[in-house]
């Protein structure tokens, strides 16, 4: 005779559907590109294709936003573990493959190439034609500075850095899943200290064009294990409100290291901006799971929108941009002119390519 059913192990939302809040923070962070790069075109401390006059509150901005980045991969993370309790393994990266490679190749030889043309024609005083530039940026390879007109993935790095982490962490992630529950060390205080510390080591491993592919693998793997146990997520919104008083000190302090010169250390600065960072993803997350956590209507629409807006809005950015600052490169109109243009030309891109199958499956899109 056999003895009582086991008893099963129930964990906070284990099985539940992907959750809504996750669709909606990618969707506002993808958003908050078309500010960020706009701020770019102003910002007085780093270069970018095209630039206007310096402006402290755009340069401001730039320092603030070190978030934006983590957070794709932060949120790719926690997607990851609900595809993968729907989906085989095989599957899974087959899916990475054509949500993620295809739209890499087709934008580095498509989209990516008018954002050199313009960096060229704004930097170095470039007059040749579209055609003439194409066939100088493809066979010449002596220069890979992609502001300075050289063939480069620019923004699409992440697109290939999202597909090498998120099939290199498969090994870790499925013996993970059937566990239903994160790692005790994500509860209490440990939860900010112990990834901080983790970020901080990883930064000290070599990166790729400036890039640390081990730093935004540790944020995946940092979403996937949140995204593991629902009380982990319900911590979070209960902490929000700690989480966010210490991400505003703490960009606070940000701005101090990036104005007043010698205000830090160098060794003190990265980790400051890694721990700024972090607890600024974990208000996030308290805030979003909190608001955002229902089917929106303009999410529903901007859910599929996404990445096809994160492959076109560089480009529309940077030739709005160059269009622009030749009349009028300062204050606050030029700033939302090109910001809110080259969003209106992204979405009309978005919405041409939804319409035409082949468009769409080389964009990722189902």
């Amino acid at each position: 005779m056999s003895g009582p059913p086991a008893p099963v192990r129930r964990t906070a939302r284990a099985e539940t559907p992907r959750s809504h809040y996750i669709d909606g923070l990618r969707n506002l962070g993808i958003l908050f590109l078309f500010p960020y790069h706009t701020a770019r075109v102003f910002d007085q401390s780093t270069p970018f294709y095209v630039q206007g006059s310096a402006n402290t509150a755009a340069t401001a901005l730039v320092h603030l936003s070190s978030w934006f980045m983590p957070l794709l991969f932060l949120l790719a993370g926690m997607s990851s573990l609900h595809a993968l309790r729907r989906r085989s393994a095989g599957r899974y990266t087959r899916e990475r493959v054509a949500r993620l490679l295809v739209p890499f190749a087709v934008g580095v030889l498509v989209v990516v190439p008018p954002q050199a043309y313009y960096a060229m024609r704004f930097h170095a005083g470039y007059e040749g034609d579209y055609a003439d530039f194409l066939l100088k940026y493809f066979t010449d390879f002596s220069d890979w500075s992609e502001y300075g007109g050289g063939i480069s993935p620019a923004h699409l790095w992440f697109l290939v850095f999202l597909f090498v982490i998120s099939v290199a962490l498969l090994p870790l992630m499925l013996p993970m899943i059937g566990k239903g529950a994160s790692p005790a060390w994500m509860r209490g205080s440990r939860l900010v200290f112990v990834p901080f510390t983790a970020l901080v080591l990883l930064s000290l491993l070599p990166d790729v064009g400036g890039k640390n592919i081990f730093v935004y693998a540790g944020y995946f793997a940092l979403g996937f294990l949140i995204a593991l146990d629902g009380s982990v997520v319900e911590a979070l919104v209960r902490r929000r409100r700690v989480y966010l008083a210490a991400a505003l000190a703490g960009a606070a302090g940000v701005l101090l290291d990036a104005f007043l010169p010698g205000a830090l250390e160098e060794a003190a600065s990265g980790p400051l901006r890694t721990l700024v960072c972090w607890v600024t993803l974990l208000a996030m997350l308290g805030y979003g799971k909190r608001y955002l956590d229902t089917e929106w209507p303009i999410m529903a629409y901007l859910t599929p929108a996404a990445f096809p807006l994160y492959v076109f809005h560089q480009t529309l950015l940077v030739a709005v941009a160059y269009h622009v600052v030749e009349h009028a490169d300062r204050g606050f109109g030029p700033f939302a002119l090109i910001c809110l243009l080259s969003l209106a030309l992204s979405v009309a891109a978005y919405e041409a390519v939804r319409r035409v199958p082949p468009a769409r499956a080389l964009l990722g899109l189902k």
